[in-house]
C-alpha cells in the first residue's frame, strides 16, 4: 500500500512495536518502527513526505507521544495521528496540543490488533478523500 505513504509506529516497548509492525505489514501497510520518540522525530524531520500516519504511544521517556505528534504536525499538518495508551487521556492535554484528535483516534491498551488495522485504514482513507 505504498501509495498511501508509510506508517511511523513509535512506542518505547520493543515487543509492542514488533507485533504491530508484523500485523500491519501482513495487512499490506509499509511500516517503520521506533522505540525512541526523539530519534523518530529526527527521521520524520529529515523526510516528512515519507510518512502519512503516526501511530504513537503517549507515555514514553524523553518525549510524550502528544508532543511528538504536535511537532510532526508542525512540519506536516496533513499527517494523520492515532494515539495508543494504557492510561486515561486528559481531554485538555489533547485539545491544547492536538485539537483535531478525537476519541476515535485513541486506542486504549490492551487493544486487539484488528483495532489498530481498522483505525489505520480509517485514517488513511480520510487522507485520500
Amino acid at each position: 500500500m505504498s501509495e498511501t505513504g508509510r506508517i511511523m509506529v513509535v512506542d518505547d516497548e520493543f515487543d509492542i512495536i514488533s507485533i504491530i509492525r508484523r500485523y500491519l505489514e501482513k495487512w499490506g501497510f509499509d511500516v517503520d518502527t521506533f522505540t525512541n520518540p526523539v530519534y523518530a522525530y529526527e527521521i520524520f524531520k529529515a523526510n516528512p513526505g515519507r510518512y502519512s500516519l503516526l501511530l504513537t504511544d503517549i507515555r514514553m521517556p524523553e518525549m510524550t507521544g502528544i508532543r511528538l505528534a504536535s511537532l510532526i504536525r508542525e512540519i506536516k499538518p496533513s499527517v494523520k495521528v492515532v494515539i495508543m495508551t494504557a492510561y486515561e487521556v486528559a481531554p485538555r492535554e489533547l485539545s491544547e496540543h492536538l485539537p483535531s484528535i478525537t476519541h476515535e483516534d485513541i486506542l486504549q491498551k490492551p487493544f486487539k490488533l484488528l483495532q489498530i488495522c481498522t483505525a489505520v485504514k480509517k485514517q488513511l482513507q480520510t487522507a485520500k478523500s
